[in-house]
């Protein structure tokens, strides 16, 4: 209960006042994803689908050296080779993107990666920073955001407690697995990006391409009630992008495009 009329009251209301908490929820979206039957941005496969490829940096801290793309251009399948690290380029973490193959199949793609050559200089790094000091001048500034003093805040405190403290990793583990079906059709894009990142995706769609795009439409096609169908057009340099929804019954097939 709260000391005073002015103090808020955060306790729990009683159970049979409850309206979610303590309540059996069923969604609309439960039957299709549980029965198998929920499709996502990878099971649309058209004709003409090709299928995207990433190399990775294997080090934590390294510069490209040099990077040669000519062994898995002239794979056969292979439809293009892009490169995004170039040579001089630090990367700052293992798994950093280093170059992207596009082909028309997923197993041409990954073994057109393993035919790039990149040659690293491999760079000191640390696991733990609890001494800046031994970075040298390798240290760079981080995105630390200061308000007020610190400094004379502890010295003012009458206790001060120093522990190392950590946080473990959550994440959601989503059935959906992270990907984009995209279809060029001359001046025209159609992104079918994963459905808990249509909205975003809409706002980038636009940029997916260096030439100016007319039109890109961002569709979702699902049954939940959380398919976002409020969700306004957005708009993008280099183009105009919308967001469209398309709710379907359960089990309905849903024509798509990806490419």
């Amino acid at each position: 209960m709260p000391d005073t009329p002015n103090t808020p009251n955060y306790a729990w209301p009683d159970m049979e006042k409850r309206r979610v908490m303590g309540k059996p929820t069923k969604r609309l979206d439960g039957p299709m994803k549980s029965s198998g039957r929920a499709k996502y941005a990878s099971d649309y496969k058209q004709d003409g689908l090709l299928y995207g490829a990433l190399l990775t940096s294997p080090h934590a801290h390294a510069r490209v050296t040099s990077i040669d793309t000519s062994e898995a251009e002239k794979l056969s399948g292979v439809t293009a080779v892009h490169t995004i690290a170039s040579a001089g380029m630090e990367l700052m973490w293992r798994g950093q993107e280093v170059a992207s193959v596009a082909a028309e199949t997923e197993e041409i793609a990954k073994d057109a990666t393993r035919k790039i050559k990149v040659q690293y200089e491999v760079l000191p790094h640390l696991v733990r920073e609890d001494d800046l000091a031994k970075a040298g001048a390798r240290a760079k500034p981080a995105g630390e955001q200061v308000k007020g003093d610190p400094d004379k805040a502890f010295q003012e405190a009458d206790a001060v407690v120093e522990q190392h403290y950590g946080i473990p990793v959550i994440t959601h583990c989503c059935l959906e697995p992270h990907g984009n079906a995209i279809e060029w059709k001359g001046d025209h894009v159609n992104l079918s990006p994963p459905r808990r990142m249509f909205p975003a995706s809409a706002a980038t769609c636009p940029t997916i391409s260096k030439f100016p795009l007319p039109t890109c439409t961002c569709k979702c096609n699902t049954s939940a009630a959380d398919s976002a169908a409020s969700s306004p057009r957005i708009l993008g340099a280099g183009g105009r992008a919308s967001v469209e929804s398309q709710r379907r019954p359960a089990g309905q097939a849903v024509p798509r495009s990806s490419n």
